[in-house]
C-alpha cells in the first residue's frame, strides 16, 4: 500500500475510534453530537474513501497517482479542516446559546469548513487527472 492511502486509512482508524467514544458519550450527555458526526463521517467514512481511492485507482487504472505531493497537502488540510471544525463549531453553538457574540466562533467555522471543502476539491482534482494521466508521478 502507498504511503498515501495507507496515512489515509490509519487516520480514518483514529477517527473512528475517537467517533465511537464521543457516541458513548452522547448517551451520558449532549453536545458531542456535531463532533460524533463529522468525525464519523468526514474522518472515519470519507478519510477511508480517500486512502482506498489513492491505493486502488492508480492501481487498477495501471496510471500512476497525478500527485504525491498533492495528496500529502490533502492528507493534512483534510485533518486540520476536519479537527478544527470540529471543534469550533461547537464554542459557537455555546455562544449563541449563553446569547454572547459568536462572530469569532462563526469566523473559525467558516475558515475550517473552508479548509475542509478546498481539501475534497484537491482529492477531486488528483483523482480525475490520474485517471487521465499519461506520465509519471510528482
Amino acid at each position: 500500500m502507498n504511503k498515501i492511502a495507507k496515512l489515509f486509512v490509519k487516520t480514518s482508524l483514529v477517527y473512528l475510534a475517537l467517533s465511537t467514544i464521543l457516541g458513548v458519550l452522547i448517551t451520558i450527555g449532549p453536545g458531542y453530537s456535531f463532533m460524533h458526526s463529522h468525525f464519523a463521517l468526514i474522518g472515519w467514512v470519507s478519510f477511508m474513501v480517500f486512502g482506498l481511492a489513492y491505493e486502488s485507482i492508480p492501481r487498477f487504472s495501471s496510471k500512476p497517482l497525478y500527485s504525491r505531493k498533492l495528496g500529502m497537502w490533502h492528507l493534512w488540510l483534510a485533518n486540520i479542516g476536519l479537527i478544527g471544525l470540529s471543534l469550533s463549531y461547537p464554542f459557537m453553538r455555546m455562544y449563541m446559546l449563553k446569547q454572547k457574540d459568536p462572530s469569532d466562533a462563526i469566523i473559525a467555522v467558516l475558515i475550517f469548513g473552508l479548509i475542509e471543502a478546498i481539501s475534497c476539491f484537491m482529492f477531486i482534482y488528483n483523482i480525475w487527472k490520474s485517471m487521465d494521466n499519461q506520465g509519471s508521478s510528482r
